[in-house]
């Protein structure tokens, strides 16, 4: 059974993996996105992040910058390109992760197991905890709250 898009949902049906999409989608259209943060069956498989590029995406990158950077929630959280992906894609994840990625160790080894160590299931944990908290304060931060979500335009 093909499972439904969160585009097509109510948002109380949407899945807490799914929630940074919802939220960021009502912002603008996706040109690329990977809509779940975190595997549900396997928390610690890798800390929570969310993936994406607008479509046309212009000063919204640098008003969610600044959104992020205010949220007060267990961790701090960070938005960044990544200098993995030859396109110009987003990610949203928790600064420590940000900052272990930042490394020569991790580009060596590309694991942010080792280098969190003892502090990695706990960032796991409390960056799941930090989803739902983080979707509402950008909500809130661009009065987004009864938005709906902005459809990938059609190429």
């Amino acid at each position: 059974m093909q499972r439904k898009s969160f585009y097509l949902k109510d948002s109380s049906d949407i899945d807490k993996t799914e929630k940074m999409a919802y939220t960021i989608s009502k912002l603008g259209s996706f040109e690329w996105v990977r809509t779940t943060m975190y595997f549900e069956d396997d928390i610690y498989k890798s800390p929570p992040g969310f993936f994406f590029r607008f479509s046309d995406g212009g000063e919204v990158y640098k008003q969610l910058e600044e959104c992020i950077r205010s949220f007060k929630g267990s961790l701090n959280w960070s938005i960044y390109v990544s200098r993995d992906t030859k396109h110009k894609n987003y990610i949203i994840e928790p600064t420590e992760v940000y900052e272990a990625k930042s490394t020569d160790e991790f580009h060596e080894h590309y694991s942010v197991r080792k280098i969190l160590k003892e502090r990695y299931t706990d960032i796991c944990e409390k960056a799941i905890e930090d989803i739902g908290p983080l979707c509402i304060h950008i909500e809130n931060w661009f009065h987004i709250e009864n938005a709906s979500p902005v459809l990938p335009k059609l190429t």
